[in-house]
């Protein structure tokens, strides 16, 4: 099923890998939905779908399973460039609004309306803002257990319906039907709890449903949506990629994909890094692993100081040193990758490779080779 040092045409792309699927498999199908890219070249889309099936067939189907997304990026692109992020479909409304307003009136029943037998009106103020929050935690957790994609805002100013757009991922003058939609949604949730004068709403009980934006088909949280829209490509020049495990997304730049000659990067794999973070988080929810791996990872990770505080060099790069996390990171990596040829463009990471990884922390060597090779088996 795997081979190691593939060709593509007559240019062999994976000349770092300890082994990959051929063109047309099933694993490089899987591999290449995961990628989310636009403009960018193929043969370099061909090389990151070749560096992701290093992972395997267990892998692959757990980072899909887990709705995983590679988004790659060029200088002058941002997220909503690729196709990650989309507004609500008018299906995505039916749904929301079908099977979240009554959540949201029988909160508003149940915690706002005992309220209105107050007769001091400071008081019965005192009260709603109270209440809102407890609104606001009830309708959070009830949206998150459902997965229907909707959290509360809690406050009493009016807002015009295009500010709440672009305040929550749309852009009004960009997307004006996708900001239609979603300000459909918004006011069907909220019914009797926004009045409307003219485009501006105004809550009337201290709080207010804001539907969720959508990241690979599934709601993006409203506190991480517009800093997930502001990332660019040009953030990654530097960084070269992200990994951020909350929304299952992973972020590389484009000049990090060639494996041959790269001068950006030498012989470092920088997806199978980012990759390995998400390995290292999925692994803390998995019913096989959550229970034991977080204490694994830190107790290798304490050997690991030992060691290096000794005169030892367990670690492969001054970056496995930094963090737990790190080091689960460059040891995937690691794991997956072998030593370039002399000659070759093995300046920024020559050590980080399988061979070197069990020599100088076999330990490590053995748990990562669980992880990916293993049936989890108790350790």
């Amino acid at each position: 099923m795997f081979r190691a040092n593939p060709f593509h045409g007559d240019m062999q792309i994976n000349p770092s890998l300890v082994r990959c699927s051929p063109p047309g498999s099933p694993e490089r199908k899987l591999a290449r939905s995961m990628i989310e890219a636009t403009q960018v070249a193929p043969e370099l889309l061909d090389q990151l779908e070749s560096d992701l099936t290093a992972f395997g067939p267990a892998w692959l189907q757990r980072f899909k399973q887990q709705e995983v997304s590679v988004a790659v990026l060029k200088s002058n692109q941002s997220l909503a460039d690729t196709p990650l992020l989309r507004s609500l479909t008018a299906g995505d409304i039916e749904t929301l609004v079908a099977q979240g307003k009554p959540l949201v009136e029988a909160a508003r029943h149940e915690i706002m309306d005992p309220l209105s037998g107050i007769a001091d009106p400071g008081e019965r103020a005192y009260m709603e803002q109270g209440a809102a929050f407890e609104v606001a935690d009830r309708l959070h957790a009830e949206s998150n257990q459902s997965e229907l994609g909707f959290t509360v805002k809690v406050g009493r100013e009016p807002a015009p319906l295009d500010f709440l757009a672009e305040s929550h991922g749309l852009d009004p003058q960009r997307d004006p039907e996708g900001a239609a939609r979603w300000q459909s949604a918004l006011l069907q949730l909220n019914g009797e709890g926004l009045s409307r004068q003219g485009d501006t709403v105004t809550p009337t009980q201290g709080w207010t449903v804001i539907p969720y934006v959508h990241h690979g088909g599934r709601p993006v949280r409203a506190l991480t949506l517009p800093s997930l829209q502001s990332m660019t490509g040009q953030q990654f020049v530097n960084n070269l990629g992200g990994n951020y495990p909350e929304n299952r997304l992973v972020i590389v730049h484009e000049s990090t994909l060639p494996a041959v000659n790269n001068m950006v990067t030498g012989h470092h794999r920088v997806p199978l890094h980012e990759l390995g973070h998400m390995m290292d988080w999925i692994c803390r929810e998995l019913p096989e692993t959550r229970d034991t791996h977080e204490q694994k990872v830190e107790s290798l990770f304490a050997l690991g100081q030992q060691r290096a505080a000794s005169g030892q060099e367990p670690f492969l790069t001054e970056r496995a040193d930094d963090s737990s996390g790190e080091m689960m990171a460059e040891a995937t990596e690691a794991y997956l990758t072998v030593a370039e040829a002399p000659g070759g463009s093995n300046f920024y990471k020559a050590d980080n490779h399988r061979e070197a990884l069990k020599e100088r922390f076999p330990e490590l060597h053995d748990y990562i080779g669980y992880l990916i090779e293993g049936g989890f088996e108790k350790r």
